[in-house]
């Protein structure tokens, strides 16, 4: 009797400690984590409005985990991409890079953010149609317009900027290699005009085979390994890792086929 009177005397200070963190795990608020709602946007929103829900788009989908808002501290702030305070002001001062207009800087920093860098930052961020963002396209209205507010006026409605390149590009046909560089945007970095250089190498013909043959490889397979694997090979003296590395996914067999022959065929590129 004694024995177990002294065992039970024991294991009172123990089950008191472990009812004291029993119920101090209970009393500390629980949280339940669930994916971000999906925002509703309608055609019919006015800028303010749409800015109001592109400020919870920034925020659900991870855009601060590598950007900043931090006042009166410029483009560099603390994070790994650019502070995002007062955005449209410094624009508005005449910050250099990329796209004159505010928008159309922000419209491709949002689809291709590696077409522009900002100095001291690396191509980190995927374009924000894809994952982990996957923005629809109107929530990037409603992002635009967000970050118009961060030291401007929002004043974009749904349908005022472009959709995201992938979208149109799907619609393109196979049978017309042109259009498709234009809804690929391909023209923005590459010229098709003889002896003009924009970002990126120009599409000549002659200058394509040429580059080819100096590798020791077909012209055509030259061709689609820069469009499918452009940092396989980059060409001397134009920036680095600008170009998507998606169009492999984006671009069906078809039209790799058709965008290489018309590139090495057309007429005025030889």
């Amino acid at each position: 009797m004694t024995r177990i009177s002294s065992y039970v005397v024991a294991t009172i200070p123990a089950l008191v400690v472990l009812g004291f963190f029993v119920w101090f795990a209970n009393w500390i608020p629980q949280t339940r984590w669930s994916p971000p709602e999906k925002q509703d946007i309608g055609a019919a929103m006015t800028p303010p409005q749409l800015a109001k829900v592109g400020k919870i788009i920034v925020r659900q989908r991870g855009c601060l985990a590598c950007h900043t808002i931090e006042p009166t501290a410029g483009v560099k702030g603390q994070g790994r991409g650019p502070n995002l305070a007062n955005i449209a002001a410094r624009r508005a001062d005449g910050a250099a890079g990329g796209p004159d207009g505010l928008i159309d800087y922000l419209v491709q920093a949002l689809y291709e953010p590696g077409a522009f860098l900002v100095e001291g930052y690396a191509n980190i961020m995927p374009g924000s149609t894809r994952p982990p963002a996957k923005l629809s396209y109107e929530e990037v209205v409603a992002v635009v317009n967000y970050l118009q507010s961060l030291g401007g006026t929002p004043s974009v409605k749904v349908g005022d900027i472009p959709r995201p390149p992938g979208e149109a590009a799907a619609t393109v046909s196979v049978t017309d290699p042109a259009a498709m560089l234009a809804a690929f945007e391909c023209s923005n970095c590459h010229s098709l005009e003889p002896g003009e250089v924009l970002l990126g190498p120009p599409f000549e013909a002659a200058l394509l085979k040429r580059v080819a043959a100096e590798r020791g490889v077909s012209a055509e397979a030259y061709v689609i390994e820069s469009i499918v694997h452009p940092r396989a090979v980059e060409r001397e003296g134009f920036p680095e890792e600008v170009m998507p590395q998606d169009y492999g996914e984006r671009l069906t067999a078809g039209q790799l086929q058709a965008m290489t022959v018309y590139l090495l065929t057309r007429e005025g590129g030889e």
